[in-house]
């Protein structure tokens, strides 16, 4: 769990350096493992906390282009800004409210700031939708695999003398 103390803390900035267990943390996609690091800042006035803050951990992917399996580190920048305020807290219980807006409010009471849910987020959504291993982010895919992206050979020079001819028509159209 990814919590900071703030029962009794006065008005200021404070530095956040915390580490856990990829596998302690709630939702975290299976990708992920080693530690979950976040450092930042937590900003304190009067009743607000703000966090703003970076968090990292290894991830282990598979390669859309290769096939291969390779580990890269995915972080992403969290800015998460609460507010201590008791009858706020108890109204959004009561209307079942889960969608925060801008502010997470938090009971006046709490002496912790729970983190996990907001760094698990932003970790899952930061992995890469397109997962290329960076020995193949520069290359194109001729550069990869020149065999089988190679024109001039015979067997490709067959090919395109058994087309249909009923196709020779479509050649001649211009999109523009």
């Amino acid at each position: 769990m990814l919590q900071i103390m703030v029962k009794g803390i006065s008005d200021g900035s404070y530095d956040i350096n915390m580490n856990c267990a990829a596998g302690r943390l709630k939702g975290i996609f299976p990708e992920f493992f080693g530690d979950v690091t976040l450092e930042g800042s937590l900003k304190v006035l009067g009743k607000r906390y703000t966090v703003v803050a970076r968090v990292s951990c290894m991830a282990k992917l598979l390669c859309d282009v290769s096939l291969e399996d390779y580990r890269e580190e995915i972080s992403a920048e969290i800015e998460i800004a609460y507010l201590a305020n008791t009858d706020l807290y108890y109204a959004r219980q009561e209307e079942g409210d889960d969608n925060y807006g801008k502010d997470i409010v938090i009971h006046e009471d709490d002496k912790f700031i729970d983190l996990t849910e907001e760094v698990v987020q932003q970790l899952n959504v930061s992995l890469p939708m397109k997962r290329v291993s960076p020995k193949y982010r520069d290359k194109d895919l001729e550069d990869i695999y020149p065999e089988y992206t190679d024109t001039n050979t015979e067997e490709n020079k067959d090919q395109t003398e058994d087309i249909d001819e009923r196709w020779s028509a479509l050649k001649k159209l211009k999109l523009n």
